[in-house]
């Protein structure tokens, strides 16, 4: 079974284009359940190349999505969140913003965060279009972080061992400056300071 990555991604739109927006996400939205809660079925948007192709959609996904499948749980004209498999969608949200820029113009940008479930990565990524190159094309920078990187900044700044058979990590436990934190809080905030500022640090004093 596929590690999940969860994924946040932040849209940067004007009006024409998060009116588009708002049609993609509706043409591919399905009611699931009895609850009738939405999923919204992303390979079949128009934003790919190469559209979706159900007799190859390993490989389809993995080079049109950036993972073998993703899922989208939430959706509106300035937000989307979801998980994918193994890998962060990069290509996915490169693909959403070639499209809207080709389609309505404009100036579109995506910040996306996104962390393994099991914090073997974390990363961030921001896609906008390059005018320097004349008809606009997708560009995209991104920052990826090892999670043994955030264990062993989070170790020599309290002391802990993880590796330890009696490390827990929701327990109190005390640091070398004296206080106690749960370890998950701390490198929790770690984490979300990471998404914020790119920097892997310590958050408390």
């Amino acid at each position: 079974m596929a590690n999940h990555v969860y994924f946040n991604i932040d849209l940067s739109l004007d009006a024409g284009q998060t009116a588009l927006v708002e049609k993609l996400g509706e043409s591919c939205a399905e009611e699931q359940g009895e609850m009738k809660w939405l999923s919204y079925e992303v390979q079949n948007l128009p934003i790919y190349p190469v559209p979706y192709k159900e007799d190859d959609w390993y490989s389809w996904g993995c080079e049109q999505m950036g993972a073998k499948w993703v899922q989208v749980d939430d959706w509106n004209e300035h937000y989307i969140s979801g998980h994918s498999a193994w890998s962060p969608p990069i290509p996915f949200i490169t693909n959403l913003i070639q499209y809207i820029y080709e389609q309505v113009g404009g100036m579109p940008t995506a910040k996306m965060t996104y962390e393994d479930e099991f914090r073997n990565f974390i990363g961030k990524c921001e896609v906008w279009i390059d005018t320097d190159v004349g008809s606009g094309e997708v560009n995209w920078d991104y920052e990826d972080v090892d999670g043994e990187e955030l264990n062993v900044a989070m170790e020599e700044w309290s002391g802990w061992d993880t590796s330890s058979e009696e490390f827990d990590w929701w327990d109190l436990t005390k640091a070398k400056n004296g206080e106690e934190y749960s370890p998950q809080e701390v490198i929790d905030e770690m984490v979300y300071g990471f998404f914020e500022d790119g920097k892997v640090k310590v958050r408390h004093d």
